[in-house]
């Protein structure tokens, strides 16, 4: 038996979580096409007859300013501790920049295996690949390159045979059927988010953060769940409410639909939106929302 963690890291947007979520069959990270989607790390059980890979999905690698962007920086950086094996995620016609050198200083300190894994390669010809592999390789040594599409499923497996290869032997650490460390409360509010992001534009989505604030099966085996929906200013919640309360019943109509399906089960979701002056750029703030890096 083979076993083992597998962290994912890279810029934002470079298709961490769409990954994971082809990898495991189930959507267990939420994905939108804008970049910092992710704030948790998620891990993802793959359950196969020799083996078995947990793969920690992170929150994109970049350069922070404000206090939830170096809580996602940090958050990144300590899923390595532990880790029997890294991806480096990039995606065909990426570049060093300024993140890669700062990412691969970190890297050098650890002893597990790193494979340069390039996405999105349904979209490019093969000199393109070749050429970010080679911007890549030149300035890290990596033990595997391996190139994929997490959306199409191209080379996907290949990626899996090859990671099973440097995993070492061990027990199963989750028990065949559960796909995920995620809690009920935690998979609910990222779905809601995952709403918020994909209906509303500019910069508002990354304002926002979702609470659970209670989960209870009624009497008629309908689940009630109350969430709040904080915003950091005050101008920012008519828009999330939207003309006579259209955007947030469209917010609440398509999470519920989701909810519904994931947990094979009746909902009646209902939705608030609160104020949280300035609380992104607040670190004491960043808890009260569960932003807390693991140490």
């Amino acid at each position: 038996m083979k076993s083992g963690l597998v962290t994912i890291l890279g810029r934002p947007n470079v298709g961490k979580s769409t990954l994971i979520n082809y990898v495991i069959g189930s959507k267990i990270s939420i994905a939108t096409p804008k970049p910092q989607t992710t704030r948790f790390r998620v891990l993802g059980v793959k359950h196969m007859k020799d083996a078995q890979i947990i793969f920690a999905d992170t929150p994109g690698f970049h350069l922070a300013k404000s206090a939830l962007n170096k809580y996602m920086v940090n958050l990144a950086v300590s899923s390595l501790e532990g880790a029997d094996l890294v991806y480096l995620l990039v995606e065909v016609g990426d570049y060093l920049g300024e993140e890669y050198p700062e990412l691969f200083k970190i890297l050098k300190k650890q002893k597990a295996p790193v494979f340069l894994v390039i996405n999105k390669t349904d979209k490019y010809g093969s000199e393109q690949i070749q050429q970010t592999g080679e911007e890549f390789t030149n300035v890290f040594k990596f033990n595997q390159v391996v190139g994929i599409s997490a959306l199409t499923g191209k080379n996907v497996q290949n990626l899996i045979d090859k990671t099973i290869e440097y995993l070492p032997e061990g027990p199963e650490y989750f028990p065949e059927g559960q796909v995920t460390d995620l809690t009920l409360e935690l998979r609910i509010a990222e779905i809601i988010r995952e709403k918020i992001i994909i209906l509303l534009q500019e910069e508002l989505p990354y304002t926002t953060a979702v609470n659970i604030e209670e989960i209870k099966e009624r009497e008629n085996g309908v689940l009630y769940v109350n969430a709040v929906i904080y915003v950091s200013r005050e101008s920012q919640k008519g828009i999330l409410i939207g003309k006579k309360g259209t955007m947030i019943k469209k917010i609440g109509s398509f999470a519920r639909f989701e909810i519904e399906q994931a947990l094979k089960k009746q909902v009646y979701l209902e939705l608030t939106v609160r104020v949280e002056e300035d609380w992104p750029k607040l670190e004491n703030k960043l808890k009260k929302f569960g932003y807390v890096v693991p140490k």
